[in-house]
């Protein structure tokens, strides 16, 4: 886990997700470092680095992280943040059919200047990242992490203005949702809901729709799995995504073969395969109902011919 800001592309294609990277990015030398994959179901990698970490997945991803000196693997997902102490040991693993999964590394300097910058006290601050732990992933913190991951992994910004504020505010916030900060009770409750917290059938339905999503999955399935009813899934997925949960699989699926259309290592044969249709005419068919494109015609209008 070291190196200077890089993508790299995907590894040789296969028929299952297995193994597979469509994108990883690393850069271990800013003032808050970073690791980023986006990766196939039972990818690993495993490593330690000299600054403490933390670990999570985005978008429903789920992952378990194995560190060295704990009894068990974490499951994580959307909801939870995990904290790891510098210099332990790290294994992680891809649950998920495609998973997206990040570590940031704050640096000495990073936790120093947020410190002085917010008045926050250094040895309670670093105590906070000083031991394994998982903290719940408040909505605010949730924004602003994806929201460094589209800086720096998707936007290129190693160092700008927003991205000084996002690291900070990623430390701070993370200061204050741990135990180490308590507030009096005259000061505002801070947000420590997670996502979904309202809706958890949602959470549940989005969860194995993202651990099965290149499998048939049924609506009667999907909602015994929900803990819920077919037509209370229904209305659920009708009121967040005005779709029904097979539509909203279907997107989901064509969003990721924009990913690896734009990755170049993949023919449109491999793609339509990876993603689950068991025709490639099935695929090119529902790929232009979405898009009003062919995925040929699609990625060579972006310079991605194959």
């Amino acid at each position: 886990m070291s190196g200077t800001p890089q993508h790299k592309p995907a590894r040789s294609p296969a028929a299952e997700t297995g193994g597979l990277i469509v994108d990883e990015f690393k850069d271990l030398s800013s003032p808050m470092g970073i690791v980023y994959y986006k990766v196939g179901n039972d990818f690993t990698g495993s490593g330690a680095v000299p600054r403490p970490s933390l670990i999570f997945s985005r978008c429903h991803s789920l992952i378990e992280v194995a560190v060295s000196g704990t009894a068990a693997p974490f499951l994580l997902d959307a909801l939870a943040t995990l904290i790891v102490p510098a210099g332990a040991g790290v294994k992680l693993r891809s649950v998920t059919a495609l998973s997206q999964l990040a570590v940031l590394c704050p640096g000495p300097g990073l936790l120093k200047k947020t410190a002085r910058t917010y008045k926050i006290p250094v040895k309670p601050l670093l105590g906070v990242f000083g031991r394994t732990r998982t903290i719940v992933r408040t909505n605010w913190l949730n924004e602003i992490i994806h929201r460094l991951i589209f800086e720096r992994v998707e936007a290129g910004n190693s160092s700008n203005e927003a991205t000084a504020f996002l690291e900070t505010e990623i430390v701070k916030e993370i200061y204050y949702t741990s135990e180490a900060f308590k507030p009096s009770q005259n000061v505002f409750n801070l947000d420590k809901g997670g996502l979904y917290d309202n809706v958890p059938v949602l959470k549940r339905a989005l969860n194995y729709i993202e651990t099965h999503l290149f499998e048939e999955v049924t609506l009667n399935e999907l909602a015994r799995r929900s803990l819920t009813s077919e037509a209370t899934l229904l209305r659920v997925f009708n009121k967040e995504f005005s779709k029904t949960p097979a539509n909203y699989i279907t997107d989901r699926r064509l969003d990721e073969a924009l990913a690896l259309l734009r990755n170049k290592k993949y023919s449109i044969s491999e793609i339509s395969g990876i993603i689950g249709y068991g025709t490639v005419s099935g695929f090119i068919a529902a790929f232009g109902k979405r898009f009003k494109a062919t995925p040929l015609a699609w990625r060579n209008a972006r310079g991605n011919s194959k």
